[in-house]
């Protein structure tokens, strides 16, 4: 419903570029234009309205990757990641991503109870774990969180380990 109303209906009518990521019932909408987003942001409620859905008033948002520090929210979290802009090593304008840090926070401490509780096991069970979160959260511009998300748990072995 949402992907082909605004690829079909919404995206035509537009000034500047836009584009749609979805997974399951998450997505985000972004747009060259500030103009374009407000426009979409007042007809959005009315069309969830016709399928008896609602959005949520805390995580919906309008969020300009421009601002300056001072000016307001310059990142949205989505997926588990933190976008925002940001320059590449040639000096480009690019939309980065990084472990948001409510996820980091939450896999450290799963990960360190879980030690605490299985330290009689071998590190091949903790090994899944650590490919499991690499395999998601590597990727590019994610090396200084996912470094830390490692030394956090050698510091949780060593911790436990020692006891």
């Amino acid at each position: 419903m949402l992907d082909e109303w605004f690829s079909e209906q919404v995206q035509p009518l537009l000034s500047g570029r836009s584009f749609i990521v979805r997974y399951a019932d998450d997505f985000a909408l972004g747009f060259e234009t500030a103009m374009d987003a407000e426009r979409v942001m007042k007809v959005l409620p009315r069309r969830f309205e016709k399928f008896k859905l609602t959005l949520h008033p805390e995580k919906i948002k309008i969020v300009n990757l421009n601002y300056t520090r001072s000016e307001g929210d310059r990142s949205f979290d989505f997926l588990g990641f933190t976008h925002f802009l940001s320059k590449s090593r040639k000096g480009n304008i690019v939309l980065k991503r990084k472990t948001s840090s409510k996820k980091l926070t939450q896999a450290i401490n799963k990960t360190d109870d879980w030690i605490k509780q299985n330290r009689h096991k071998k590190l091949k069970e903790l090994n899944v774990k650590l490919r499991g979160h690499y395999n998601y959260y590597g990727i590019t511009f994610n090396y200084r969180s996912t470094n830390y998300y490692f030394a956090q748990v050698k510091r949780s072995l060593h911790k436990w380990l020692n006891r």
